[in-house]
């Protein structure tokens, strides 16, 4: 009985000193157990400090009036061209660029990425933050089977500088 009204005076005395040797005691017993060491392993996860990455710098639109897919050749081999256009804003806060764009079926990266204001591509091609601008990227396709006058169903991929992935589904009319 005196042990305890031992402690509750050392506590109403030294409160700081108290909890913290409780914590202490409680950590080493705790870091002694698996449960503990994930625990506190966690707690140092989190309180460390990590750099913001972004992870969506802008949003795409697709003009699909412009947008269009057209069948040709070179050296013998069937190409079709797939040019889109669209409009790009960026939404960070940031300046973003878009380092490249591709199409996943089949693997195809695009030969022209453009960032414009009205067709004029001797702009820098740096978005500045809240701007908005018109995009074209232009691909060459081998390999793909498809009839004339059909539309073209595929997604695009828009990547920028933090190495984030825009996805975007897109709908190509023959010329």
């Amino acid at each position: 009985m005196e042990t305890w009204t031992h402690a509750l005076d050392e506590f109403a005395h030294n409160p700081i000193e108290v909890v913290s040797a409780v914590v202490v005691i409680g950590g080493a017993i705790l870091s002694m157990l698996k449960a503990g060491r994930l625990f506190w392993s966690n707690l140092w996860a989190r309180l460390r400090s990590k750099p913001i990455i972004l992870s969506e710098t802008f949003r795409i639109v697709q003009n699909i009036q412009q947008s269009f897919w057209h069948l040709g050749g070179a050296n013998g081999e069937r190409l079709i061209q797939v040019s889109f256009r669209g409009y790009i804003t960026n939404i960070s806060g940031d300046t973003n660029r878009v380092l490249r764009a591709e199409i996943l079926k089949p693997l195809t990266y695009a030969d022209m990425v453009l960032i414009s204001n009205n067709n004029d591509g001797r702009r820098p091609q740096i978005l500045n933050p809240n701007e908005s601008a018109d995009l074209s990227a232009t691909f060459f396709i081998k390999s793909l089977q498809i009839k004339k006058g059909e539309p073209l169903n595929i997604s695009l991929i828009f990547v920028d500088q933090y190495a984030n992935r825009h996805k975007i589904s897109c709908v190509f009319n023959s010329m």
